[in-house]
């Protein structure tokens, strides 16, 4: 993982999709864009209450700096599900340029080049898969409901079905997001986890600082599931977005006035 610096604009990449030569990607900061207020300056939603034209213009940006099809960008419609969608030509566009004839989509595969898959971030985790072998890709959304829901390891389903993928061939990225350090939840949560998720005890961890309170590392959770599947190429950026907030929206740091950064991944 570093940090890549284009003018303002500065975004994550990974090392491991990088060497494929097989897509585009990155994960987006705060920084590079039009965007003013509290959502500055490189807000990816369009459904965070600034203006559509400003939030436009970012991903013109984005296109313009890293060589996406940015006339083609196909966004996520997160409702916190395990619901996957498979993207064609016919969906370009969607979510930035056109309307979304889809709801309740936290994760995106394709097979087809040119299609910039984008999933939105502001302490959730993002998970990027390809699939080198096949020549597919996927996008998926995990915050702590999915990662408690194995949404990663669905995703990763989602594309053995549609494309033949097999883990072994596959390269993943788990990108920033609220680390271990800052995610405290209650018992409910843990609850999920450890009803889904069979290594539960050893991601969860007391937090010394309030009683009756846990903190959960979602890193390693979606690094394990994949690798329980067969992934081997993992790769985690392990950069907190709580504890950076000059570099990342949180949600958790900043609470609704914000903006949301994006992943974003292209076949070429």
């Amino acid at each position: 993982m570093r940090i890549e610096k284009q003018g303002n604009l500065e975004v994550i990449v990974f090392e491991n999709l990088e060497r494929s030569g097989m897509v585009r990607h990155c994960f987006t900061t705060r920084h590079g864009g039009v965007s003013t207020g509290v959502w500055a300056s490189m807000n990816m939603g369009l459904s965070r209450g600034e203006d559509v034209a400003a939030v436009r213009e970012n991903y013109r940006i984005l296109g313009g700096a890293l060589g996406f099809s940015a006339e083609n960008f196909v966004t996520s419609q997160q409702t916190h599900t395990t619901n996957v969608k498979r993207v064609t030509a016919a969906d370009a566009g969607q979510g930035v340029w056109k309307e979304r004839c889809y709801a309740d989509v936290d994760g995106l595969i394709t097979d087809e080049k040119g299609i910039p898959l984008v999933i939105f971030g502001a302490d959730c985790v993002p998970v990027f898969l390809l699939d080198r072998r096949h020549k597919a890709i996927g996008m998926a959304h995990c915050g702590w409901k999915g990662t408690g829901e194995r949404m990663a390891e669905k995703t990763l389903k989602a594309m053995m079905q549609a494309f033949g993928t097999e883990p072994k061939d596959v390269a993943a990225a788990v990108g920033p997001s609220i680390g271990k350090c800052c995610f405290q939840v209650d018992a409910p949560v843990v609850e999920l986890f450890e009803k889904n998720i069979p290594f539960a005890r050893e991601i969860i961890f007391d937090d010394p600082s309030e009683e009756g309170k846990y903190k959960i590392d979602l890193w390693e959770t979606n690094r394990r599931l994949l690798a329980d599947m067969g992934v081997e190429d993992i790769e985690v950026a392990g950069l907190c977005t709580m504890c950076d907030q000059e570099r990342f929206y949180s949600h958790r740091g900043m609470g609704e006035k914000r903006g949301v950064m994006a992943g974003v991944m292209e076949l070429r």
